[in-house]
Parts: structure tokens; sequence; C-alpha cells
């Protein structure tokens, strides 16, 4: 997939821009603050309709205004051309146009614009709780599965409908828990077969990347998914736990609270690993993300976002990372960085067609 064209309007702190990228590796440096990180979530905002830095839209509109517009012409691998339209006024719902024809639900756009993004902030992976792990499998797997989008959102529909139940005073009707739990256990069963299958099939590439990465090979990344599902069918775990569950006043049982076990030479990341093998180790995750979807979908090799991940990475291991991007048949790449030396390593050492620009206060210009 390739965003040859795109324009924004009143988003984050960009007033207007109207950028053509170029096919292969764009860059955008400038100083922090200035917006070049706001351009990337522009991208990302058109692959999935909500913004990376923030899912709360409000926060995604120019202050000074009361609205914001994005729009991305794209074309496939296969040369057929897409064109995308994101726009949301303050107090009114989002519109999401595909060549000109409203979409009303927005999973059935999300996917058909496959996208990985890298960011400091990926470092939740880490440090941060389950949640995070659970959403970074949810962003691979709803990018190729629909029938795993609609569970997700039909489990997490009936686990808030369950939730609300069970911290009301009044005892709940038993015959409401039953059909909840049943949708749950429905939904709950296809969200952890993929997932089990997901970390079955990416473990490999993962653990290749790191090695890569690092240029260790003694250090052994590992990665295991552990889940309620383990037990079994999840409709009677939840039916055993209604009285204490109503305790507490939430589910303590169900998908939701799936992990993922990060460890490096069998001992955990958070808690062993140094910082900078903490950043390769995510950033070998999202990388293994992207070969993982690319050789999953057909005439679907996603964008590739890489913002500021140099940042706290020894010399050699930044070598290592510029050397496996700028040599692998990685399609589209955006990358920014705050210094401009980082940049021009990673273009003199690619043979392929790029463009630099310059985001200073939220204007951006190509050098």
């Amino acid at each position: 997939m390739i965003l040859n064209h795109l324009t924004i309007t009143n988003y984050r702190n960009i007033g207007v821009a109207s950028l053509e990228f170029s096919p292969n590796i764009n860059c955008l440096v400038g100083a922090n603050g200035m917006g070049k990180s706001n351009v990337l979530d522009a991208i990302y905002y058109l692959s999935f309709c909500r913004g990376f830095a923030s899912a709360q839209d409000a926060l995604n509109v120019n202050h000074d205004t009361d609205y914001f517009i994005l729009e991305g012409y794209y074309t496939d691998d296969i040369d057929s051309h897409k064109r995308v339209c994101c726009s949301l006024k303050r107090g009114a719902r989002k519109r999401l146009k595909v060549d000109g024809k409203d979409v009303k639900r927005i999973s059935e756009h999300v996917g058909h614009i496959p996208l990985v993004i890298i960011a400091p902030a990926d470092s939740t992976l880490i440090l941060g709780g389950s949640e995070e792990r659970r959403r970074f499998m949810d962003m691979v797997i709803m990018q190729y599965s629909a029938p795993y989008l609609d569970a997700l959102i039909r489990y997490d529909k009936a686990l808030k409908q369950r939730n609300a139940l069970l911290k009301q005073e009044a005892e709940p009707d038993s015959s409401v828990l039953d059909v909840l739990e049943d949708m749950m256990s429905m939904s709950g069963q296809v969200i952890y077969e993929q997932r089990k299958q997901f970390i079955t099939d990416f473990l490999p590439i993962f653990t290749d990347l790191y090695t890569q990465l690092s240029g260790n090979t003694n250090e052994q990344a590992g990665i295991t998914y552990t889940s309620h599902g383990d037990r079994g069918e999840l409709r009677p775990q939840l039916h055993d736990w209604r009285a204490k569950e109503r305790i507490v006043g939430y589910s303590l049982h169900g998908m939701h609270k799936d992990e993922l076990e990060l460890t490096l030479n069998g001992f955990g990341v958070k808690r062993e690993a140094s910082q900078g093998q903490q950043k390769t180790f995510f950033i070998a995750m999202k990388l293994a993300q992207f070969v993982f979807l690319k050789n999953k979908g057909e005439h679907r090799v996603p964008l590739l976002l890489l913002d500021d991940i140099f940042d706290k990475l020894d010399a050699n291991r930044v070598e290592r990372i510029i050397s496996y991007v700028s040599n692998q048949n990685f399609g589209q790449i955006f990358i920014t960085d705050t210094r401009r030396e980082h940049l021009d390593r990673i273009l003199a050492a690619t043979q392929h067609d790029y463009k630099l620009f310059n985001v200073t206060n939220g204007e951006v210009s190509q050098v």
C-alpha cells in the first residue's frame, strides 16, 4: 500500500498541509513539539479512524477551529487506487468516506489500509499493564480478520453490560447474566483461538528479528500467551465466579484478562533487561508485526511509520535497525527524528527514492 498524497486541515497543530510522498522512504525532521509526529498521527488516523497519540477525537481538532479534515490518496500493490477522507466537527459524529461513499461502520474499513507504527510510547508494551499487550495483539489480528474484530466488539459490549449488573446494589436477574455470559463465551472463544494461533505464527518471526537487531545470539527472547481460555469454555467459569465477582463489582475471568509474558533468557524483560534491551525488544515486536502482516495479506504491504525510535539506543543497534529497514522490501516508510544526522545515515544506506521534509511550528515543507 502506498500513500501518494496527504491533505491535512486543522489536525492537532497542523493548520493546512498538502504533501506528495515518495513511494519508498519519507523522512520528517524537526525539534520536539513542532508537529512531525502529528503528520504520522494523521496517516494512522486514515487507517484506523482514531489517533495514535490520543483516542479522544476532540483532542485532535486544532485549538483555533472546530473541525478537522484528513484526505489520503492511495495505490495498492496491483495499482488499484483508493481515496479515503475522514472528518470531524466538534459535537458531531466523525464521517468516513472511501472513494466518495459514506462508510457507516468503522469496522468495515479497518484492515483495508494496513499500517504499523513504532513510537517511543510502545515502551508500554514492556513497562505497561496487560491491556497494552492485548491491544498489540488486537491491532495486528483485526487488520486481517474481520470476524476477530466483530467478536472483539461483541465481547466488549457484553462485558460492559455484565460489569454494570455486577455493580448494582440489587441482585441482578440471573437470566440476563446467562445471556451475557453466553455472548462472552462465544465471542471469547473466537478471540482466544485467533490470539493463540497468532502468537504461534508470530513467535519465530519475532525471535529471528530480535537476534538480528540485538546482534547477540546469546540473548534468547520469548513470548508466551496465557489466557483463561486455556482452562476450556468460558461460560462455566463466569457462572462459578458470579458470587465473588458481585463482591468486587467486575468480571475477574475472560479474554479481557489475557496476558503476554515477555522474557529474555527466561527472565521477565520488565525486571531484568537493560533499557537498550527493552527498546530492542519492543522494536523487534513491532517490526515482526509488519513482517507478519505483509506475509498474511495479498497485495497489502503495510505502511511502516517510525516515530523518533533512535533515542536511547546505542550506535550498534541503530546501525542494525537502519541496515535491516533499508535492505528489506519494506514498501513505503515514514521516519521522524529530531536529528538530521540520523536521517542522513538512513538515506545514505538506501538505494531507494526518498523525500525529506522539515516541520516547524506545524508547517511542513519539502527539502
